[in-house]
């Protein structure tokens, strides 16, 4: 584990995101209060592409300019916007 002021820190940022990326915990103290910054452990490897195909479902995606989004009971609607 690797102790940095905020000062400390800023100067040297890039740096230590290197060193969390590789498995260091990093501890940055700031006004008495400290903060840490570790690389996030996934369940399963990360691909270099991503699918959000999964996430995002849309009706008629092929008329995307005529829709928005509305907030409805908890979750988002797609909204047709006003033929103009």
């Amino acid at each position: 584990m690797k102790k940095v002021t905020a000062s400390e820190a800023r100067k040297r940022w890039f740096r230590l995101l290197d060193d969390a990326a590789q498995g260091e915990v990093i501890v940055v103290e700031r006004k008495g209060r400290r903060l840490v910054l570790r690389r996030e452990e996934l369940d399963t490897p990360r691909t270099g592409t991503r699918d959000y195909r999964r996430l995002l479902t849309v009706p008629d995606a092929d008329q995307a300019d005529q829709w928005s989004w509305e907030w409805r009971g908890g979750s988002l609607v797609p909204r047709r916007a006003p033929r103009r």
